[in-house]
Parts: C-alpha cells; structure tokens; sequence
C-alpha cells in the first residue's frame, strides 16, 4: 500500500532553517480542508465512511510526519524529536508546506492531498550532538491512497 522512496544526501538542504524560529508553516492560508466542489464529492464520499483515520511515518532519525482525518480532508503535523512543531489543514487537491527547527532536527516536508492518495516530499536532518554534523535525506512516498 505505502511506498517510499529514501535518498541519502552529502550536503546539507536545510541550511537556510538554521536561522529560523521552531517553527514555521510556508503555506498557512491555502489547504485548509473545504466543502467539496462537485469533482471532489467522490473522495469527500469516500472520507466520510471512515469515523477515523491516523497514522505517523518516521521520515529519518527523529523526524515524523503524523496526519489525522479532518472532515473532507487531514491534519498533518511535522513532529521534531519527539515535538509537535508545525501542523496544517490539507484539503482536497491540495498541498501544505511544514518546516521546522530544533537543536538535533529540522526539516521541510510537503504534504498533498491528490486525487484519493495523501502523498508527501521531504527533506530531512538529525545529528547526534549540537556539536556534530548533519546527517540529511531526501523522503517521499505515499502516506495512504483510499
């Protein structure tokens, strides 16, 4: 059902998030679950047979990407060594971006909600000490498909 994709990386992607606060949400305004308009009535539909979907996926190291059904659509949430930092609405065909910071993580991950499938990007780093280097990798895959 779920596939992932996983790529190492030498370099570190994130850098400009070194400077930033905990956390920060790139797109707050777009995404937030609506009622559906007619092309979406058959995945609005297919929601609303489940009373509750949920899940997490750790991306790397300490970093995690939980979702939850929200009526026609789901609440993701980036989640940094165990900190819940960033959450956003996902509607129908449509994407939130979830960026946040902490001493040994951070990360920027997009989350989709295409067609009847919750897919995401992302990007990711975790190091063992304040003082080590970052370990970072490339994540993208397919959370469910209804």
């Amino acid at each position: 059902m779920a596939n992932h994709e996983l790529i190492q990386l030498d370099h570190d992607p994130l850098e400009f998030l070194d400077g930033e606060g905990i956390a920060t949400l790139v797109s707050p305004q777009q995404g937030v679950a609506e009622v559906a308009k007619a092309d979406d009535q058959e995945m609005a539909a297919t929601l609303e047979l489940y009373e509750s979907i949920s899940g997490c996926l750790n991306i790397v190291g300490p970093v995690a990407l939980c979702y939850t059904k929200v009526g026609a659509g789901f609440k993701a949430c980036l989640k940094l060594a165990g900190l819940e930092v960033a959450c956003a609405n996902v509607g129908l065909n449509k994407c939130q971006t979830l960026q946040g910071n902490v001493l040994l993580a951070k990360a920027s991950i997009q989350v989709c909600l295409q067609g009847k499938c919750l897919t995401y990007k992302a990007q990711a780093c975790y190091r063992a000490t304040p003082f080590s280097s970052w370990n970072c990798a490339n994540k993208n895959g397919t959370l469910l498909c209804l």
